[in-house]
């Protein structure tokens, strides 16, 4: 497998002569050469170190990550929408390993071929034999599976490190022009940015409609279980931007979440990781006095091609969702069904049906 990334060929060259003497060198034993050779060795040079330069693109981690030249073969291993990025940039042909997408069945209704990709495990639960043997050109891997990122790094695949869930709004959507530029398809990234960017630059004018002694105090749940609160930054990100008051009190981000702590907390509404059965919720008898359960203001979070309450390209529906959700008399507007089709089409290619959007929820 060849090692030799196309900046460190450069540098190789730099290091050795060839490229910064070679004119030089080429010219003949006479002293002080032709300043014409010179110049034209200085400008290869810097054309050389320009291409270089243009061929790395920064991770989740802060390292500088060299695009090969040819990126046929892709192995992920992680979650957190990173398919569904390399779908929608026209490259879910070219994955040969990844984890199982089993969990959402309107992904694999739009990719039928990810029935068949190789699964080699994620993060650091790691198949390394099964990998390699899908001789991949890239791995993207997640910024939370240093173990299993090593493993992969050492046999000479490279890595380019995903934000996956701890990702900001502005560091997704560069990550999104990155993993556009390591795929060829640049144009559909932007497109994708500038999608995000007007999608929440008009949520946003909405939210700022809000009086203030309207604003609701939100409570996200990993799950059927009062006390299983989640306190990731994305949650705290995805409430606050539909003008909403994150329930867990910075004070609390840390500790232990108890039923007694939910009780005085008292959210408004109380919206659930997709999947759960909200039975379970409303049945507690401990719960009963809080406001959003007598109020049946519990809802479960839909999912799409991804959850929609996580870090993914169609995450903005997840925003508009919870804006309309929260603030049904100030959302009104929003035609969420349209712009969850719109969105389908435009960026996985794919007509959405009425029947297959109703089962997102």
């Amino acid at each position: 497998m060849n090692l030799l990334t196309r900046r460190r060929f450069v540098e190789l060259l730099m290091a050795t002569g060839v490229v910064a003497v070679g004119s030089a060198t080429l010219g003949g034993c006479a002293q002080g050469g032709d300043a014409g050779q010179k110049g034209d060795a200085a400008k290869d040079e810097a054309d050389a170190g320009a291409q270089a330069e243009a061929s790395i693109v920064v991770d989740a981690k802060g390292n500088e990550f060299a695009i090969p030249d040819s990126v046929e073969r892709i192995a992920i291993t992680c979650n957190g929408g990173t398919t569904h990025e390399v779908a929608i940039f026209g490259a879910a042909d070219k994955i040969v390993a990844q984890p199982s997408m089993k969990k959402f069945p309107q992904l694999l209704k739009m990719y039928p071929q990810f029935n068949n990709v190789v699964n080699a495990g994620s993060f650091d639960d790691l198949n390394i034999e099964a990998l390699v043997a899908t001789e991949p050109d890239v791995a993207l891997v997640g910024v939370s599976s240093d173990k299993g990122n090593a493993q992969i790094a050492e046999v000479g695949i490279p890595t380019y490190v995903m934000l996956i869930g701890w990702a900001a709004i502005d560091t997704l959507k560069q990550e999104f022009l990155n993993v556009g530029k390591i795929l060829g398809n640049e144009e559909k990234a932007q497109r994708l940015v500038d999608h995000w960017n007007a999608t929440l630059g008009d949520l946003e004018k909405k939210v700022a409609k809000i009086p203030a002694g309207d604003r609701k105090k939100v409570y996200y749940l990993s799950g059927a279980d009062i006390t299983k609160a989640n306190t990731g930054d994305w949650g705290r990100t995805w409430i606050d931007a539909i003008g909403a008051d994150f329930a867990v009190p910075e004070t609390d981000l840390n500790g232990d979440v108890t039923v007694e702590k939910a009780l005085e907390w008292d959210p408004d509404i109380i919206v659930v990781q997709g999947g759960s059965n909200l039975d379970e919720l409303y049945g507690a008898e401990q719960v009963q006095d809080l406001k959003a359960i007598k109020n049946k203001q519990v809802f479960s979070i839909p999912i799409g091609g991804f959850w929609w309450d996580r870090p993914s390209p169609e995450a903005t529906l997840g925003f508009l969702w919870l804006a309309q959700t929260v603030y049904p008399e100030y959302m009104g507007d929003i035609d969420l069904a349209a712009e969850t089709k719109d969105f389908f089409k435009e960026f996985y290619g794919y007509d959405l049906s009425d029947d297959e959007y109703a089962s997102f929820f």
